[in-house]
């Protein structure tokens, strides 16, 4: 039998972040695990870096296709049959599968409901549906999509209520912890007193999926357990600079700044270290294979500079996309809004047809248009339109029409960070408490990441994959 393995799939942080924390804080868990682990740096190389995205990534990462074959590039892009999720091959093999939160595991009713392998279910962010398995984590799941719906630059105190208040009853049942619960109400009061910056509500979610998924796996003990977590890449890409000032050709901000925002990636990597522990002892008593992976990281964002702060001073946020639509298409349609990552909003239409006549429509209509950056993307029934205000013009004109940004359903807000951070090809690779990892390169193609994971549960590799040249 294959030695039981855990993925704590870490989005967007590169090699250079874990070995920074290491420096900072030798001892730390993070410090032991890469002194015991075999790493590798992992390229994104089946895009130029200019088109990296995660759920690109993450999808070719996850299939072992490169991006010209499996084409998912949004959250809700429909996802090929012919280029599955390995995890999906090790379950189909007669392995038992858990995973929380990982990418592009929705819609997750249709293949893990009624199999018996998928031991344990909660998909990611941006689901369909609150489906989950066991059911009783669907008043979480509804808390998290509910969340992300509303998500952008902006962060605020207000939660679902019916959702929020279902979850704290359910706690115990989920396994999420009384200290976890007690250090999110510090948290809380800390913002409330402006003690803390507001924006690290933004890593409230992962303590509660990092204790569900703890007691799943120690309930169901799946051959193959996997947990998502984005809470330090979103940190990266608003603070970078506070990290690596040294990274940029001129001062962006000052020491007010610095102050205020200067640890917040840090901190973020703090809470990854403590949970880190936790996953290493359960690795090393249990005797699985913890793997911590990224399908690409970020680096300094060299566009960002004092004058492009200066011009971008607010931004703004779409609340109505009803109000959008109805200002630049004149036919009606029927159509459900996914949820996504601001900019970008999915839109699901009943078939293709419906599709790709409005996104006919939008690019007519895109062709008058003044003061606001439209990209339609069109997949099957999914349009994925990006909408960027310009922050600089007085409203948005469609077809010599003017329109105030919020008559188009957008609400303007100033904002103190500009995405310091961008994306890069280099992610990470580390595997620990392994019996027979090896590799012969310090770097490899990140497309060889799915099909070793398939030769260590002795699945046959598809024939577009490429051949590993490391086992885990």
């Amino acid at each position: 039998m294959p030695q039981k393995t855990i993925v704590f799939e870490i989005n967007e942080v590169p090699l250079r972040i874990f070995r920074h924390f290491r420096k900072l804080s030798p001892g730390s868990n993070l410090d032991r695990l890469m002194g015991k682990s075999q790493v590798i740096e992992t390229m994104a190389l089946d895009v130029e870096e200019s088109f990296l995205y995660p759920s690109q990534t993450w999808a070719s990462l996850n299939t072992g296709a490169p991006y010209a074959k499996h084409q998912i590039h949004w959250y809700n892009d429909p996802k090929p049959r012919e280029y599955p999720l390995y995890w999906k091959e090790i379950a189909r093999a007669g392995y038992g599968v858990g995973a929380v939160n990982t990418l592009h595991s929705s819609p997750a009713a249709e293949y893990a409901a009624k199999d018996r392998n998928y031991k344990f279910m909660i998909p990611d962010c941006f689901a369909v549906d609150s489906f989950t398995k066991p059911e009783h984590f669907e008043p979480f799941q509804a808390l998290n999509l509910k969340a992300v719906s509303s998500n952008s630059r902006v962060v605020s105190m207000k939660a679902p209520v019916q959702e929020a208040v279902m979850t704290l009853m359910n706690a115990p049942r989920y396994g999420i912890r009384m200290r976890t619960m007690l250090s999110g109400a510090a948290l809380v009061a800390k913002i409330a007193l402006k003690k803390v910056n507001r924006e690290r509500l933004r890593g409230l979610q992962f303590p509660l999926v990092g204790d569900i998924f703890l007691k799943q796996l120690r309930e169901n003990d799946p051959d193959l357990a996997i947990l998502f977590t984005n809470h330090v890449a979103a940190n990266m890409h608003r603070y970078w600079y506070g990290l690596f000032p040294e990274d940029y050709e001129a001062n962006i901000y000052d020491q007010q700044w610095m102050a205020k925002y200067g640890n917040e990636i840090l901190e973020a990597l703090g809470m990854l270290d403590e949970y880190l522990g936790q996953l290493m002892a359960v690795a090393e008593k249990t005797g699985r294979i913890l793997i911590l992976v990224s399908s690409m990281g970020q680096h300094a964002n060299q566009k960002l500079t004092p004058e492009y702060r200066q011009k971008h001073a607010h931004d703004f946020r779409l609340k109505d996309m009803g109000k959008l639509m109805g200002g630049l298409v004149s036919s009606k349609y029927t159509y459900r809004v996914d949820a996504g990552m601001v900019p970008q909003y999915s839109l699901e239409f009943s078939d293709p047809a419906q599709a790709r006549q409005c996104a006919a429509e939008l690019s007519e209509v895109k062709k008058t248009l003044k003061g606001l950056h439209l990209v339609i993307d069109e997949n099957a029934a999914v349009l994925t339109l990006s909408v960027q205000p310009d922050p600089n013009a007085p409203g948005i004109a469609v077809g010599g029409k003017q329109y105030g940004f919020a008559e188009l359903g957008f609400e303007r807000f100033e904002i103190d960070d500009h995405h310091s951070g961008c994306h890069c090809p280099e992610g990470s690779l580390i595997i620990y408490n392994s019996k027979t990892a090896r590799a012969t390169k310090d770097t490899v193609n990140y497309l060889e990441y799915a099909p070793a994971l398939l030769k260590h549960f002795g699945v046959p590799r598809p024939d577009y994959m490429m051949e590993p040249s490391f086992e885990i």
